[in-house]
């Protein structure tokens, strides 16, 4: 009985050290996001197709691939079993296109652009049990 009692509390005290982690690591993750996002703000992104005029566009592309850490791996296979929204992977895939978005503005100000026109997201799931989400987007850099 003390044996089940010890394996239980290393269990929770393993998975409380990886939520602390894990939330740690997300709030850096966020932080730079956020100054990414200002230094980069003057980059207008514009879903509309691009307008053939006087300006100059080139195809730009950028791929994110995040996983989750194991406490949300847990708290969405409860969420799953009850049903309704899966909120701790809705973090996860809002983090992975902030980060393909700001690798687009980061390609487009390389090349001297001022805008992305006809942005485009992709979201796949990867992995076995959906550890992974893959945001691919895409967009012309006009100058």
């Amino acid at each position: 009985m003390s044996g089940i009692i010890v394996q239980i509390a290393i269990f929770i005290i393993l998975f409380l050290i990886g939520w602390g982690f894990g939330r740690h690591i997300e709030a850096k993750h966020l932080q730079y996001l956020a100054e990414q996002e200002k230094q980069l703000a003057h980059i207008q992104v514009d879903t509309n197709k691009f307008v053939v005029s006087h300006t100059q566009g080139a195809l730009i592309s950028s791929n994110v691939v995040l996983s989750h850490d194991y406490f949300k791996f847990v708290l969405a296979a409860i969420q799953n079993f009850f049903g309704g929204r899966l909120t701790s992977y809705e973090s996860i895939v809002e983090r992975a296109r902030r980060e393909a978005i700001i690798r687009l503005k980061q390609q487009a100000y390389a090349q001297g652009a001022t805008q992305i026109m006809g942005l485009r997201l992709s979201t796949t799931e990867l992995g076995m049990q959906g550890g992974m989400v893959e945001v691919f987007a895409y967009g012309t850099a006009v100058r």
